[in-house]
């Protein structure tokens, strides 16, 4: 029977219109992002433990390097994204402040002064400096719509007015949420490795562990080899011994009169 060829899905990047609303991970990203997980492992090449537990993915799963490189380029290309903020990009500062613009000019408010209204301005601009501005234009279509769910008190946006900077801060990050977890879920996958059990060795300290106390006790832990250990570990515990029953002297004396 002839080996069926499984076609390979490439990572798809999101449309840069809506970088918010991401595609669906590739299967064979999918299956092995599940099933990362936390292990004890020991250190490689060597009989130690690492320290804390280490990220670790069954051989079967592990990425092979092209899709190693497939999954970092596609990481920098999301991160990239992030990086359009009016921090690092004209162009970006630009499209923030027509987006702040555009709501303070639409929605209900006093009219103040040119001066202040300027003012008004930087005071979004700084507040939204490290924020992507697609992030902000889709935080401003949601206000519009109404659709911005609850302020942090549990109740709803008063939409008739324009949010506050704060506000329209929180609603712009939230749109972010969706992609820097996307790269945490990739960047796990990639810094996990190949898992190898090591259920034996941590018997064999467990049992090492016990063996120490046990010799500690007898006062003979001084020149104890790891295998030594290990033995004295594995030893059954000895039941206690029931104490001899004893009587008085003068009903034992009484009973051999008898």
């Amino acid at each position: 029977m002839a080996t069926e060829l499984v076609k390979h899905e490439p990572l798809k990047l999101p449309d840069p219109r809506r970088p918010a609303t991401l595609p669906s991970l590739p299967q064979w990203v999918a299956r092995s992002t599940a099933a990362v997980r936390l292990e004890v492992q020991l250190k490689p090449g060597t009989r130690e433990f690492e320290r804390g537990e280490v990220l670790v993915l069954p051989a079967e799963l592990m990425p092979s390097q092209a899709q190693r490189e497939e999954m970092r380029s596609h990481v920098d290309n999301l991160r990239s994204y992030l990086r359009q903020t009016p921090a690092e990009s004209v162009e970006a500062e630009t499209v923030t402040a027509t987006v702040v613009s555009k709501l303070l000019t639409v929605l209900a408010g006093e009219r103040k002064s040119d001066l202040a209204e300027g003012a008004r301005a930087d005071v979004y601009l700084e507040v939204l400096d490290d924020v992507p501005c697609w992030a902000v234009d889709a935080a401003a279509k949601l206000w519009f719509r109404h659709d911005c769910g609850t302020d942090e008190k549990g109740k709803p946006h008063d939409y008739i007015w324009a949010p506050d900077p704060g506000t329209l801060r929180k609603i712009a990050l939230r749109q972010t949420y969706e992609m820097t977890g996307r790269i945490g879920k990739l960047q796990r996958l990639l810094d996990a490795r190949e898992f190898v059990d090591c259920a034996p060795q941590l018997v064999d300290g467990r049992a090492a562990m016990v063996g120490l106390m046990r010799a500690i006790g007898k006062g003979e832990a001084s020149k104890l080899t790891f295998a030594e250990a290990v033995k004295l570990g594995s030893e059954p515990d000895k039941p206690a011994q029931a104490p001899i029953p004893t009587m008085p002297a003068d009903q034992g004396a009484r009973e051999a009169a008898e």
